[in-house]
């Protein structure tokens, strides 16, 4: 599965070798990367990218998913990352070339934009499977590579054809409001709202187990143990930090545009340093709802999936995640992007600590049946003509 964050997706990282007794103890992942040996990493990245056109972008992805794979451990086993640069030059210069037909299409009309838009949304969930085809079939841990089915039909379902149902408690929502009286124009409202509720939790649950289905290992395909009532739980809770969040937000926003406002002419534009000060005010709101959504899905993804006798504990914490995103932004602003490897480097750190594999039995068994019986996917993995694409997702 992904390694980037999600959404998303996240990325299972390699199983580790076990001691050769048995064991019902937690392996926990580890992390052995430190700032100054991924600073030389990333400033050449930066320099190269700049001087390329963004060319050697693909080039620096190599170099830097290699580094953190193989300071990403578990039990001592260190993960490999084998893709080359060219097949991510190609991905992203289709990813470019589509989303580039999309923006020179609003510049001629606004239905050829609309069409575009179509064609844009029928791409998506291919551009998915491909993604994840590419980032699992490049993904190894001690000669074992992962493997992602080819599911298209999955991901049109999941990432495509299910959003046709967010449409539904929108109409209904129109037809209140048609009606012309208040009360139902707060019924369809609520109805909208209560829909989304609904639906959306609904979808993301389902397309983590999708994801995470269709992914294999040794031989062995992963499961996943679909509770959608957790998801809807993450959504309401969520909702709760927004309103947290955002109401002191909004009223200290509010007590300053209006001291702002008896100071200052009715027809005077904003001061740029009045508009720094919402986003300074407004940003870490958001911050602080996406980190909970994001911390919470994150755990139910890997608290929930399985591979063979094993399962996975993430206990991701929401305000040491939010800590270190907000000292992350502030050390990256203060230091005009120089402290982005130190950054990086904190936070994978902490989200290796927090992952851990359960279960009784020997990993090095796990790995010798692996081998005994096959890799799963052997043949369909050589495919690189059709696998050579990887967007980022």
């Amino acid at each position: 599965m992904h390694d980037e964050t999600m959404s998303s997706g996240v990325y299972l990282p390699e199983m580790d070798v076990a001691p050769a007794s048995a064991t019902t103890e937690a392996r926990r992942f580890q992390f052995n990367g430190n700032a100054r040996d991924y600073f030389r990493i990333w400033i050449v990245n930066v320099a190269l990218s700049l001087v390329t056109l963004g060319i050697y972008s693909a080039w620096a992805t190599v170099r830097t998913r290699r580094y953190m794979y193989a300071n990403t451990t578990l039990a001592g086993s260190p993960f490999e990352y084998l893709a080359r640069p060219i097949p991510i030059l190609k991905g992203r210069l289709l990813t470019v070339l589509i989303f580039g037909a999309y923006s020179l299409a609003g510049r001629v009309s606004v239905p050829l934009q609309l069409a575009m838009a179509v064609v844009v949304a029928g791409f998506l969930p291919w551009l998915i499977v491909k993604s994840m085809m590419f980032r699992a079939r490049y993904s190894s841990w001690r000669g074992l590579r992962f493997y992602f089915s080819d599911d298209y039909l999955g991901a049109y379902k999941w990432y495509l054809g299910v959003y046709f149902l967010m449409g539904i408690p929108f109409a209904v929502m129109l037809l209140f409001t048609l009606a012309g009286t208040p009360s139902l124009t707060i019924i369809g409202v609520l109805i909208l709202l209560a829909g989304y509720a609904t639906i959306y939790p609904w979808i993301k649950g389902h397309q983590q187990e999708w994801m995470v289905e269709n992914h294999h290992f040794g031989g062995k395909s992963f499961r996943f143990d679909t509770e959608i009532r957790r998801y809807h739980g993450i959504y309401a809770r969520s909702a709760g930090v927004a309103l947290a969040w955002f109401i002191p937000c909004v009223m200290m926003l509010g007590g300053i545009m209006s001291s702002v406002g008896n100071h200052t002419p009715s027809r005077a534009m904003p001061s740029p340093y009045i508009l720094l000060g919402v986003y300074a005010i407004m940003a870490p709101a958001y911050l602080g709802v996406w980190t909970f959504v994001h911390t919470r899905m994150t755990n139910m993804l890997y608290n929930q999936a399985h591979l063979g006798p094993y399962g996975f504990r993430s206990s991701l914490e929401y305000w040491p995640m939010l800590g270190l995103y907000l000292s992350n932004v502030l050390a990256v602003v203060f230091t005009l992007g120089l402290a982005m490897p130190w950054a990086r480097i904190r936070l994978a750190r902490y989200r290796a600590e927090r992952l851990e594999v359960l279960g009784d039995g020997d990993l090095n068994d796990f790995v010798r049946d692996a081998f005994a019986h096959g890799e799963i996917g052997a043949a369909a993995t050589e495919m690189d003509s059709l696998l050579g694409i990887d967007i980022g997702l």
